[in-house]
C-alpha cells in the first residue's frame, strides 16, 4: 500500500502510558505493518508530518501523537482530523540531522556501535539531537554521543549518557 488518507478523531487515555492517538482501523494498519516494521510517515491535516509507528491493542492499532503536535495542529479531543499514512522507507524511521549524521558517521566505531543498537535506541539518539534548534549544540550532543558510544562500547547507557551530554555543555559552554 503506497498512501491512504483517513479522517479519524483524536482521543485520549489509551491507557496509563500514552494520551493522545489516533485509532487506525485495522485493515489499515495490516497493510502498513510487515514482522517487526510497524513505521509509518503520518502527515496530520496535510501540513504535520511525523515518523511514528502503528501499535497494537486489545482495543484495535493506533499511532500515539505528542502534545506538541497536539498544539501545533490547535486540535482538541474529539476532533476530527485527516490523516494521510505512507509506508516510513528512511534508514532509521525518523530524520537523521545533518550534524548527528557527520559526527556517527565520520568514525567507523562510532558507527558500528550505532548500528549494533536497537531500532529504538538509534531513534532516541537521533531524536536527542533533532530536538535541537542551533546547530552549535547539535554538533555538541552528537559528539557527546559519539564520546559515550566509545566510552561504553555501544552498551548504551541513558544516565551516563545524560552525564556526558552536561559534561560537554560545561566544556564548550553551551547550556
Amino acid at each position: 500500500m503506497k498512501k491512504v488518507s483517513l479522517k479519524l478523531p483524536l482521543e485520549d487515555k489509551h491507557s496509563n502510558l500514552w494520551g493522545f492517538h489516533f485509532r487506525i482501523p485495522k485493515n489499515v494498519a495490516d497493510n502498513f505493518t510487515e514482522g517487526k516494521n510497524k513505521r509509518v510517515v503520518a502527515t496530520f491535516n496535510h501540513s504535520v508530518k511525523n515518523h511514528c509507528a502503528i501499535m497494537p491493542s486489545p482495543k484495535g492499532p493506533f499511532i500515539k501523537l505528542n502534545k506538541s503536535i497536539v498544539k501545533e495542529l490547535n486540535i482538541q479531543v474529539g476532533d476530527v482530523v485527516t490523516i494521510e499514512l505512507e509506508k516510513d522507507t528512511s534508514t532509521y524511521g525518523t530524520p537523521i540531522s545533518e550534524e548527528f549524521e557527520a559526527v556517527i558517521f565520520s568514525d567507523a566505531a562510532v558507527f558500528n556501535y550505532f548500528q549494533a543498537l536497537t531500532p529504538g535506541k538509534q531513534r532516541n539518539l537521533i531524536h536527542l539531537v533533532n530536538k535541537i534548534k542551533n546547530t552549535d549544540i547539535k554538533i555538541n550532543r552528537s559528539m557527546a554521543i559519539a564520546q559515550h558510544l566509545m566510552d561504553v562500547k555501544g552498551m548504551l547507557d541513558f544516565k551516563q549518557l545524560n552525564e556526558t551530554i552536561k559534561e560537554y555543555n560545561q566544556k564548550h559552554k553551551l547550556i
